[in-house]
Order: C-alpha cells, then sequence, then structure tokens
C-alpha cells in the first residue's frame, strides 16, 4: 500500500464473504474515485462496526477518509471530490450536478425500494453473520414484515422494477452513457444500482440484446475492469 493509499481510504460494507461488496452506495463511490484518477484503499466494513466510522458523525457506508477529512454518504462523497479535485469532472457544470441529483433521488426513493424485495432472498444469505440479527430487526421495523416474507415471491417486484426502467431503456437506445458520449456520475450511480444486483442476485433484470446491457457491459470494463472484477452471485 502506497503512502497515497493510507491517507485516502473508503469504507465499503461487504459481506460474510469480505469479496462480496453489497453496497449500491459504495460503488457509487468507487466509481467516482477511478474516475478522478484517485487511488485508495478498500476498507471492508460491516454494519455492526459503527465504532469504526464514528468520526464520519454517522453510522452508515460508505465514508471516505482524505488525509484528516471524513466524508460519509455517496452524494456527498461525489461533492466533496468535485470540489477537492476539479480535474477530470464528474458533473457537466450547474446542470449536470442538477441531473445527477435527480439520479439520485430516483435511484434511492424509486427505484432501489422496488428492487428490494426482488433480490433480498438471495442477498440475505450473503450478510455477514455479525450482521444479519440487527439486519433482520431494521427489516422488520421499516417494512413491518420479516426477510423471509419480504422475499417470498419475488416475482411482482421483478416486473414492477421492469416497467420503471423502460424510460432508462429507452434513453440508452438513443444515447451511450448518461453523460452523453462518456459516463459522468449519473451513470455511476445507476451503475451502483445494477452492480449491486449483479454482486446479490443470479437473475439480471434486462436481456443480452438491450441498451441497458450494452451500457452495463461498457462499465463493468470501465477503469481497467474495475467492476468486471468483483465476482457475481454465482461466484460468491
Amino acid at each position: 500500500m502506497n503512502t497515497t493509499e493510507q491517507k485516502r481510504r473508503l469504507f465499503e460494507v461487504v459481506g460474510e464473504n469480505p469479496r462480496a461488496h453489497l453496497s449500491p452506495y459504495c460503488w457509487r463511490s468507487r466509481m467516482a474515485l477511478a474516475h478522478k484518477r484517485l487511488k485508495f484503499a478498500s476498507t471492508p466494513w460491516h454494519i455492526t462496526e459503527k465504532q469504526r466510522i464514528a468520526r464520519s458523525d454517522g453510522v452508515t457506508a460508505p465514508v471516505l477518509v482524505d488525509g484528516g477529512t471524513w466524508v460519509r454518504d455517496s452524494w456527498q462523497i461525489a461533492c466533496y471530490l468535485e470540489e477537492t479535485y476539479p480535474d477530470y469532472p464528474l458533473f457537466d457544470g450547474a446542470a449536470g450536478k442538477a441531473k445527477a441529483l435527480f439520479v439520485n433521488k430516483w435511484a434511492d426513493n424509486a427505484l432501489h425500494p422496488l428492487i428490494f424485495p426482488a433480490v433480498i432472498a438471495e442477498q440475505f444469505p450473503l450478510t455477514a453473520q455479525c450482521d444479519k440479527a440487527y439486519y433482520e430487526e431494521r427489516t422488520k421495523r421499516k417494512f413491518k414484515q420479516s426477510v423471509e416474507e419480504i422475499g417470498a415471491d419475488p416475482e411482482p417486484a421483478r416486473a414492477a422494477v421492469l416497467k420503471a426502467l423502460g424510460p432508462l431503456e429507452s434513453t440508452l437506445a438513443n444515447v451511450s452513457f448518461l453523460g452523453g458520449g462518456a459516463p459522468d456520475y449519473a451513470d455511476y450511480i445507476l451503475f451502483g444500482t445494477f452492480q449491486w444486483v449483479r454482486v446479490v442476485s443470479h437473475r439480471p433484470f434486462w436481456s443480452s440484446d438491450s441498451a441497458l446491457h450494452r451500457w452495463f457491459e461498457a462499465l463493468l470494463d470501465a477503469f481497467e475492469g474495475m467492476g468486471r472484477a468483483q465476482p457475481p452471485r454465482n461466484e460468491l
């Protein structure tokens, strides 16, 4: 590990297998750092290890430690990187930042709640043993159902996800990336979502001849294949 990596660390949620990077939000920050050509050390983290990130004034990952600066939350990390390291912009000015913020809100508040019941039955077995009781309790409190109840019939949720992805598929049929000719942070937000699905589920939400598939494959290969180096569900 070189000096730069020692000073710049990214706390990332992992499962019982430390190769299983389970968080869509951590993947957003991974891609943003790679886009900025910034080296970093990945620091595996479990959701019950809150004391390890206490200096971030929060209890969730990702958390970026950049020298003496601690930044929590993927959107805040992206904004911090854009301001601190202006080379290789993540946003195309104010309009690009507004677009990315919309995608961020749509993914968090509309898309992820649809995906969760479609993949939870496959994801939960990957969860770290030390996190399972917490995860089950939090799920029951938030959704008023157990993990088993939510994941019992994933097909209606899969159908809802496919319907929600229609406008995205149509858009990507006309452009290479949401950033136009090259990916920007809006692309990395959604890449994080679908990389999460790739890590936790055996089934993608699209066919191999779709525009979404072409777009996702291109992003898996970006940055010397950083995304593709993550083993998919059937290899964990």
